[in-house]
């Protein structure tokens, strides 16, 4: 909650998501679509309209979702959140945004992907994850050091205490009010949900072939 998702969703796409300076804002999912400049790292030759053998599309665009924020027990009910995570399995990379003012962003990350695992089967726990931590303009001085008047007094270490609990290396920093790091982080998430897509339908063509032998 109040990590800034719907307004990163508001920079990168035509969506007017409810924007305001408390937690909850978010209500129901708002749905955005990025379209890429020039010069992103794609196939020319690649169709926009194609899809991939597992029917999936090729569009060099990317539909964005943003979920209301979960909460402690959300796998079990508490909280909006948990009402449109069965929606969230159908996508293919999970954007996880974390607020760097907050002075318990690491605990917050945890609990979240705690609730993630406790929901349904725990599929969404294996799915891809990309951090992203929000607020950068405000959490840390110009010198890197001390801001945002919570228990992590710089970015380096709050890097460093993320990467004792994140399970990946997919780490990015940015401030969506600002607009700062937003272009490479899109241009970063489109190429990895690329191969994310490319790796399925090599997996669904593998399952196939064991089916027909």
């Amino acid at each position: 909650p109040n990590a800034g998702k719907s307004t990163l969703l508001s920079k990168v796409t035509r969506a007017k998501p409810k924007i305001a300076d408390y937690p909850f804002t978010t209500v129901v999912p708002n749905l955005g679509v990025w379209v890429p400049g020039d010069g992103l790292a794609y196939d020319d030759d690649e169709d926009d309209h194609a899809t991939d053998d597992g029917g999936n599309s090729k569009s060099k665009s990317l539909i964005l979702c943003d979920v209301p924020g979960l909460i402690a027990g959300a796998s079990e009910g508490i909280g909006l959140g948990h009402a449109f995570l069965r929606h969230v399995e159908r996508c293919h990379v999970i954007l996880h945004l974390l607020d760097a003012t907050s002075p318990r962003c690491v605990e917050e990350y945890a609990m979240i992907n705690r609730e993630l695992l406790n929901y349904g089967t725990g599929k969404l726990a294996t799915m891809p994850q990309v951090v992203v931590v929000n607020k950068v303009d405000a959490a840390f001085g110009d010198d890197d050091g001390e801001g945002g008047g919570g228990k992590i007094r710089s970015k380096s270490e709050l890097e460093e205490e993320l990467s004792k609990v994140m399970p990946h290396s997919r780490l990015m920093w940015i401030s969506a009010k600002e607009e700062e790091g937003v272009d490479d982080l899109m241009e970063r998430v489109a190429i990895f949900v690329k191969k994310v897509k490319e790796a399925a339908a090599m997996e669904e063509r593998r399952k196939r072939d064991v089916e027909d032998a």
